[in-house]
């Protein structure tokens, strides 16, 4: 079944010839969307979740884009830190890829399988895309673009306005104090009432400078995403990253 969307041509036929490596742990923080920290033995471990891809967040040299921020709220509403839960790797990929993350899926409860992961929910909801590594599809590819379809057909998520699928847009301009348009954020009026002079979103995600493109607004309440460094209630006053 895997195989049977867009995927048959290089479809992985031993995945049952070796087993998955499972561990139990708690989250420890959501860093974006697709990606976690979790405790387990003792030891906190980078995870990111198998077979999808969300807008970026926090990755250096690049903006915020469309959609992001709502998946990592997703991630964060369905992953609270403390959330006992457990995570396997996919027999058909590597455990860990060239950063040491793990690789796989993540289940709260006693969730199994390709629609009781946390992953594909992201995916069904319309908040990830479906990503299929160098070639290979994983172990549920074939349920993850068929739940990616419906998504899509219901115009939800990344799938409906404002990104209309198309989430390598930026989602946050700088505002007129910045020399920018106005942001999304603006027109909706979803700004954080703590900064003047650019339209911030509230946190989560929690925002850096280099995540967004306004520069030098105000701080007129509390800087719950930590901009001003100096405290002299100007925000990001340096260059962009």
């Amino acid at each position: 079944m895997a195989c049977a969307l867009a995927v048959a041509a290089s479809c992985v036929t031993t995945a049952s010839a070796a087993d998955p490596v499972v561990l139990r742990g708690t989250v420890t923080k959501v860093v974006d969307g697709d990606t976690i920290k979790f405790e387990s033995r003792g030891f906190e471990s980078t995870m990111r979740l198998i077979g999808i891809d969300t807008p970026e967040t926090k990755r250096p040299g690049y903006p915020v884009q469309c959609g992001g921020p709502a998946a990592s709220a997703e991630a964060a509403r369905l992953l609270p830190r403390g959330t006992a839960i457990r995570v396997e790797s996919d027999p058909t990929q590597d455990a860990r890829d060239k950063y040491n993350r793990f690789l796989g899926y993540v289940y709260v409860g006693r969730q199994g399988g390709a629609r009781g992961s946390v992953n594909y929910r992201l995916v069904r909801a319309g908040f990830a895309k479906t990503y299929v590594y160098g070639q290979v599809p994983f172990r549920y590819a074939g349920e993850f673009l068929a739940g990616e379809i419906q998504a899509k057909k219901a115009r939800i998520g990344v799938w409906g306005p404002p990104c209309n699928g198309d989430t390598t847009k930026p989602q946050y301009g700088g505002g007129a104090a910045a020399g920018g348009s106005a942001t999304p954020g603006a027109s909706s009026g979803k700004c954080d009432p703590n900064y003047s002079g650019a339209c911030i979103p509230s946190p989560p995600p929690d925002l850096d400078c280099s995540d967004i493109t306004a520069r030098r607004f105000r701080i007129v309440g509390t800087d719950v995403h930590r901009f001003d460094s100096d405290g002299d209630g100007i925000a990001c006053e340096g260059s962009r990253r």
